[in-house]
């Protein structure tokens, strides 16, 4: 599994934790929304998201590999924030950020998927 040596390792890693960290921020919205429990772990994990993005693109950049995709992941997830964060004051605000978690999962999840095909390429060779 060292398609690409230890930085494109580490980047299909950060990579798939990114998407992981998107995928919980669906259950930890739901569990706020619902009373569950307050919405301080989807704030926590969603600026924690952004750091771990931002090492995603640096990685890309140092790879050569995804730096598109990884830009544009970071900038989705910082526009994401932002729209959590003036949400509460905007109603309309806070519906965007509803819609800009779909686009959010749709880049990382196709950005994990970019960084793992070439384990998956190699397997089946």
């Amino acid at each position: 599994m060292s398609e690409g040596g230890p930085l494109a390792l580490a980047q299909r890693l950060v990579a798939s934790l990114t998407a992981l960290m998107v995928v919980s921020q669906f259950f930890f919205a739901g569990a706020g929304a619902f009373g569950a429990t307050s919405f301080d772990a989807h704030r926590t994990i969603g600026s924690l998201a952004v750091l771990v993005a931002l090492v995603g693109l640096v990685l890309a950049l140092l790879t050569r590999r995804h730096r598109g995709h990884s830009a544009a992941l970071v900038g989705l997830l910082v526009l994401q924030s932002l729209l959590g964060d003036f949400g509460g004051d905007e109603p309309w605000v806070g519906a965007v950020h509803g819609l800009n978690a779909i686009a959010v999962m749709g880049a990382a999840g196709t950005l994990a998927q970019a960084n793992w095909a070439p384990v998956r390429a190699a397997r089946a060779a």
